[in-house]
């Protein structure tokens, strides 16, 4: 193939721009999520230590989703919890008080590893979808139980990882 002319060398310059320009609408935006009948997504957050309140500080840039509460054992990552979200919400030593509400569609799950499993269960028996943090599980019995709960109950499941979770990571791939 011979050197190319300036006039081409402009129309793949042009359609390079467009394409890049197409990729990052389809691949880099990611798709809002949104509840039936354009309802804000209400969660809460059990666990409100250092990974949680970096996931409800990120959450608070979805406009669809909206924090109805969380808990923690810990007073001041219940604290921690209200000012990441940046607003007053109500929060609880025991989780199981926010699984009983009816109107939480969702939970985020950033407790320790080892309790990934018992507080998943309970979310998915409660009704609830979940995102836990990574790791999902302590060890591969509890992966395969947690899997279990899911498919039996129909719920929606996401184990997180700030990595490939990200829509770069999936635009790379």
């Amino acid at each position: 193939m011979g050197p190319i002319s300036r006039r081409e060398f402009v129309r793949l310059g042009a359609s390079a721009v467009a394409a890049s320009s197409a990729a990052k609408t389809f691949l880099l935006e990611p798709a809002v999520l949104a509840a039936p009948g354009d309802r804000k997504i209400r969660f809460v957050s059990i666990g409100t230590g250092i990974r949680g309140c970096d996931i409800l500080r990120s959450a608070r840039k979805v406009p669809t989703g909206e924090c109805v509460g969380t808990a923690d054992l810990y007073d001041m990552h219940r604290k921690a919890g209200v000012e990441a979200w940046g607003s007053d919400i109500p929060t609880t030593r025991d989780y199981r008080e926010l699984l009983d509400r009816k109107d939480v569609d969702a939970v985020i799950v950033a407790v320790a590893d080892f309790q990934h499993r018992h507080v998943v269960l309970d979310c998915i028996a409660a009704g609830k979808d979940v995102y836990c943090e990574k790791p999902m599980s302590h060890n591969v019995a509890d992966g395969f139980a947690m899997i279990k709960a899911v498919q039996e109950n129909k719920r929606i499941f996401q184990a997180g990882s700030q990595r490939v979770s990200s829509v770069v990571f999936k635009k790379a791939a």
